[in-house]
């Protein structure tokens, strides 16, 4: 999997986790005309569920050229909490181009470029970090509320930092689940998220069950 996505193999031993990640979208119109507001909220949890390892708070506003299209502007604030370590702080500016293509053989793909500005606190420098996502949904024939969902999103760092950041491929993040649709303005999707971090000494992969929830007013 990872090789496809060009990951380099590991020649250390990788550590495994089993996590909990939990997602909830809020959107709502704006008064100004295609401008809209996101706030997203991810608390997540480690060691098999057992520990509270973060949490994002992610303001963001964002405008439409027309259905299928938008750009985004959006800030970040990550509060972690490393085993045995005080809690770190993070903040991120970033920039996003989001757009839906239009469906192919019953299948749906939406891609997602994000450009990150990373801060931690008491450091001075800034990382730079791009994201690229791709999204496909297609039907299921179980129910016509249910789709099937896989994405696949590569993290690669474009600069080093003083904190430990990486030129290089940062982390990779491929999702397998469902959305279940409760109706035109809610809709969750749960599945299996493999976190795979590549870091300077042992990389990480996470087994993550996830939960994402959506609303919009």
């Amino acid at each position: 999997m990872f090789a496809v996505c060009g990951l380099p193999q590991a020649l250390a031993d990788t550590e495994e986790d089993g996590r909990y990640w939990l997602s909830i979208y809020t959107q709502g119109k704006l008064p100004a005309d295609n401008f809209y507001w996101s706030m997203d909220t991810h608390p997540r949890w480690r060691d098999e569920g057992q520990h509270f390892d973060q949490l994002i708070l992610r303001p963001s506003v964002f405008y439409k050229f027309n259905a299928n299209s938008s750009v985004w502007l959006g800030y970040d604030t990550i509060i972690s909490h490393p085993s045995g370590q005080s809690a770190q702080r993070e903040n991120r500016l970033w920039q996003q181009f989001q757009h839906q293509f239009d469906e192919v053989a019953n299948v749906t793909f939406t891609s997602r470029t994000r450009f990150e500005q990373r801060r931690r606190e008491d450091f001075q420098d800034v990382g730079h970090r791009l994201r690229q996502m791709v999204r496909a949904t297609t039907p299921s024939q179980w129910h016509p509320q249910l789709q099937w969902v896989v994405y696949d999103e590569l993290f690669i760092n474009l600069n080093q930092t003083e904190w430990g950041v990486r030129r290089g491929i940062d982390q990779n993040r491929l999702f397998l689940g469902v959305n279940w649709k409760f109706s035109d303005f809610s809709n969750v999707d749960v599945g299996y998220l493999n976190q795979f971090v590549n870091t300077r000494t042992t990389d990480r992969e996470n087994h993550v069950l996830m939960t994402t929830f959506r609303f919009n007013f």
